[in-house]
């Protein structure tokens, strides 16, 4: 089994190999410089780049994707042992192969962004739900623990884990599970999202911030109003009633020329807000909450509208490798030649800087998503039909990540192709453990209650 894991992890690991060096994007840098210049970022938090730190330190950039490949194969591997009811060498090969050559997965193994964790969330938080009653507490306490840190390297991940082990609960409960077996297997989860919570505010206060998990996130989520242009009328009438740091922005959040007035409000060189935060931190946050609780009251029509507009398209914007090269004056380019410059130079040269990525994208990972979509009711009637209570567990927590994740990211960030292609591969992996799973009827496990 070891061999079937390492030439696993090889596999899963071909785009960044074909690639020449561990594949980019902006946010990139700002991960590496955490390890790297021990820098403390105040729009994402932390943890992704305080674990990248010792594979790093040690192998290099490679590392980075050693230790995500590696992980990943362990997962998937757990996955098909849990969900499939067993698992074999060459079914492991197999599995890894299809989702090498089938979905988006090695995309983001191969990346260095925390992207690569979405979609191990809920696969954890199966493993979790579905345990043998006798599972040792080491493993229980191991599980929760990998899946706090799985939620802690990205924010979107908070909410995913929460609605997940919401809906997880109402399953078991409808399901004719009692409420004291339910609370049972869902408290480490509930555990490893509070213990996450915890971490994240205790990072920020002793980094000399605001106690609360994500220090940015009213700006990010007025720049998704301004994208959707339902915050600036407000903002025009409050700055007529009294004098905002952020009628500053208005000029530029106004201008009909702009495509995505809430990117260049983050993003463009004329906006103010970097001036702003850098001068009065507290107010300029104080300001977003005023005018963010100001749109929702004075247009709750159009954030729903917005709402479901960015559901519906996060939904199908699903597009792989979508990365450009990166010029020199980009932060990920200027970390890795002022601290890697080794590394640099196999960057500079990589398939991703002379924009050779295309030929990779062979692999029809949405036809082979959407295949095992029209597959999914003939699935579920022979789950049901076998009494495979575990692949339908697996089967609604796949469900519902793809449609939480696009409702998280298309609502609150706004739709991006990488978003939904993160999560995109659980559909193939299900299919494999429908695939492996034995054709004879598994005996039911009693559950105490």
């Amino acid at each position: 089994m070891a061999a079937a894991i390492l030439l696993g992890a090889a596999i899963l690991s071909w785009v960044a190999v074909a690639n020449g060096f561990p594949l980019v994007f902006a946010d990139s840098g700002t991960y590496l410089r955490i390890p790297l210049e021990l820098f403390y970022p105040t729009d994402r938090p932390p943890v992704y780049g305080l674990a990248i730190g010792l594979p790093l330190w040690i192998m290099g950039v490679w590392g980075i994707v050693a230790v995500q490949a590696m992980g990943s194969v362990l997962i998937i591997a757990m996955t098909l042992a849990i969900g499939g009811g067993r698992l074999h060498a060459r079914g492991l090969v197999a599995t890894c192969a299809l989702l090498a050559l089938g979905s988006s997965l090695p995309w983001f193994v191969g990346q260095i962004m925390p992207d690569v964790a979405t979609g191990f969330v809920p696969l954890i938080l199966f493993a979790l739900l579905a345990r043998p009653s006798d599972t040792p507490l080491w493993q229980r306490a191991g599980l929760a623990a990998l899946l706090a840190l799985l939620i802690a390297v990205h924010l979107s991940h908070v909410l995913l884990a929460v609605g997940l082990s919401g809906l997880a609960m109402v399953a078991m409960l409808l399901s004719g599970t009692g409420w004291r077996e339910t609370v049972r297997r869902s408290l480490p989860a509930m555990l490893a999202i509070m213990v996450t919570l915890l971490g994240l505010s205790s990072f920020n206060r002793v980094a000399g911030y605001e106690f609360r998990p994500a220090l940015s996130s009213d700006t990010f989520l007025l720049a998704r109003l301004f994208d959707g242009h339902v915050a600036q009328p407000t903002l025009a009438r409050l700055c007529r009633e009294r004098a905002l740091a952020h009628c500053a922005a208005r000029p530029l959040v106004d201008d009909p020329s702009v495509a995505q007035p809430g990117q260049a409000y983050l993003w463009d060189q004329r906006s103010p807000l970097g001036a702003m935060l850098h001068r009065d931190r507290p107010g300029v946050i104080a300001e977003q909450r005023i005018i963010i609780r100001t749109v929702l009251h004075d247009d709750p029509g159009g954030v729903a509208a917005l709402a479901w507009r960015g559901f519906t398209e996060q939904l199908t914007t699903v597009r792989k490798g979508v990365l450009p090269p990166y010029a020199a004056d980009m932060q990920i380019a200027h970390i890795l030649k002022a601290r890697l410059p080794d590394a640099y130079r196999a960057f500079a040269v990589s398939r991703q800087q002379r924009g050779a990525l295309d030929p990779l994208k062979f692999a029809p990972d949405v036809a082979v998503a959407v295949a095992v979509v029209l597959l999914l009711p003939l699935m579920l009637v022979w789950a049901i039909g076998g009494r495979r209570w575990r692949l339908l567990g697996l089967t609604g927590l796949v469900v519902a990540t793809l449609l939480l994740n696009a409702a998280i990211t298309g609502d609150l960030s706004g739709p991006d192709d990488r978003y939904q292609s993160r999560v995109l591969w659980l559909l193939p992996l299900l299919a494999a453990c429908f695939a492996t799973a034995p054709r004879e009827r598994p005996v039911p496990e009693p559950i105490d209650i």
